[in-house]
């Protein structure tokens, strides 16, 4: 059970969903098991990545978060570790299954992104933020590859990379304190709390401007586009007033969980619509 929670369950279901998100968004293709493929194989990527953060996180976690599995001792570091490299190569083993060359080269990019990512750029200034926006935005286009549904599966990555941008600058705001006493350097801690929730609004305008420019394309309709800012754009600046009307952590833990609930909105949104 240890090794099932680890691996943030919840989480990798997201990501299988949004492989069938990215294979049949507007698309009447159905190569089921190529998805079923691309699905299992990203999220054991998916997988091997939080527990390969989780072990290298292991000193900024006993302070940000004792509770999850490693810090607490639950499971062996090495243990993890080990666990990490075997999902990795799963992954990536049946990412040849897709048939589809690009698929395999986004299953071992991603593996390497996140395994390095964990190790070291997590602590950097900005460059993590964006390569996690990016295997998030990723999965989407896998998805739509192992359909032939590229260009379907592109348009929602690209409200992905976005909506991820902004959930990765609450996140690093959150842990603040426990990335500061190791030495992070992450756009939080270089420019304060206040400033990077300020800057959350840039994406924001950026997901604006491209519900325009899909409407503008007639890629959506109106009432969709009506409904996504209702829905999706309007409650994120919401959250980014509420953070910066009192900027505390149990704030920042609160509206990364609202942000999960808004992605998954979107999703629904643009589905139905």
């Amino acid at each position: 059970m240890l090794f099932l929670k680890i691996i943030r369950p919840f989480n990798c279901l997201f990501v299988a969903l949004t492989i069938l998100f990215g294979a049949y968004y507007n698309s009447i293709n159905n190569n089921f098991w190529i998805v079923i493929f691309a699905m299992v194989s990203a999220t054991l990527i998916a997988g091997a990545g939080y527990v390969i953060n989780d072990f290298f996180d292991l000193p900024i976690d006993i302070i940000n978060k004792p509770h999850r599995v490693l810090p607490s001792g639950k499971i062996n570091p090495k243990t993890a570790y080990i666990y990490a490299i075997f999902l990795f190569i799963s992954g990536i083993t049946l990412s040849f299954f897709t048939q589809n060359i690009y698929c395999v080269l986004i299953a071992i990019l991603n593996s390497l992104i996140l395994f390095f990512y964990a190790k070291s750029f997590k602590m950097s200034f900005l460059i993590g933020n964006i390569l996690i926006a990016y295997t998030a935005a990723s999965t989407f286009i896998y998805g739509g590859l192992s359909n032939n549904n590229f260009k379907n599966g592109l348009i929602v990555a690209i409200y992905a990379f976005l909506y991820t941008l902004i959930r990765e600058f609450i996140k690093d705001s959150e842990d603040i304190e426990g990335d500061v006493k190791l030495g992070a350097r992450t756009l939080a801690i270089k420019v304060g709390r206040k400033n990077i929730t300020i800057i959350s609004i840039l994406p924001i305008l950026c997901i604006l401007i491209f519900n325009c420019f899909l409407l503008y394309l007639e890629l959506i309709t109106l009432t969709t586009f009506i409904i996504l800012n209702l829905l999706v754009t309007i409650p994120l600046i919401l959250f980014i007033i509420y953070l910066l009307r009192k900027l505390n952590k149990h704030r920042y833990s609160r509206v990364s969980l609202l942000m999960k609930i808004n992605m998954l909105v979107l999703l629904i949104i643009l589905w139905v619509g």
